[in-house]
């Protein structure tokens, strides 16, 4: 069993900062996190680099004229390597900053509480006890499934991070709600070139924005 300072169960924003500002003070911080993809977080990773890095890709698409679609196909492909080197860069270096630091231990592998005060770690590898009288859980959030009858393991069904793997630009997309993250992404798509369609329940688009805001946003 290793003892610590301080656990911190997930390395996303909360627990990269907190992390950084006990080791900054002289204590010991251990770091768990389940997935080598996530060091330093949702935005860094699967949400606001990754999204505006294809947004930028997607505004020099949407200039291009006179192109088929296997052209239009080609530069989503390439713009999805794009966005996987900057995220790719940015993950590094978040992990980096704190594993490089002495007062800091990154465990990546799936935690889980013993007791009050105890924490399991299960790495590829082993499985490593871990002790502290202050932990913290920054976990995030996971993405929503409608049930919709059908999607469930259905290969061609994403979320807005799996679709963001996608290499194959799709000929017709639909999104399932006009909140702002699927207007994001349908716009962003149009603009590659795919053919969009979205679905949402409401009577109208975004409804916890002004309403000028979303009648303008649906006219674009």
């Amino acid at each position: 069993m290793k003892a610590f300072d301080v656990i911190i169960i997930g390395f996303g924003k909360g627990g990269k900062t907190l992390a950084a500002e006990f080791a900054k003070r002289g204590q010991k911080v251990a770091v768990i996190e389940r997935s080598d993809k996530m060091y330093g977080g949702t935005c860094i990773n699967i949400g606001c680099i990754p999204t505006k890095t294809l947004v930028h890709q997607a505004k020099i698409a949407s200039g291009m004229v006179g192109v088929t679609f296997e052209e239009k196909s080609e530069f989503y492909r390439n713009a999805i390597a794009v966005k996987d080197f900057v995220t790719g860069i940015l993950r590094n270096k978040n992990y980096h900053n704190l594993a490089d630091h002495p007062n800091v231990t990154v465990y990546t592998g799936m935690g889980s509480f013993l007791s009050a005060d105890t924490v399991a770690v299960r790495t590829a590898t082993e499985e490593i006890v871990l002790t502290s009288k202050q932990i913290i859980i920054n976990t995030g959030a996971e993405t929503v499934i409608p049930s919709i009858e059908g999607v469930v393991d259905n290969p061609f069904v994403y979320t807005s991070t799996s679709i963001m793997e996608l290499t194959a630009l799709p000929r017709h997309l639909v999104i399932v709600g006009g909140g702002y993250i699927g207007l994001e992404f349908a716009s962003m798509y149009a603009s590659f070139g795919s053919q969009v369609t979205v679905l949402e329940s409401y009577p109208e688009l975004i409804a916890r924005e002004d309403r000028d805001i979303a009648a303008s946003v649906k006219e674009m």
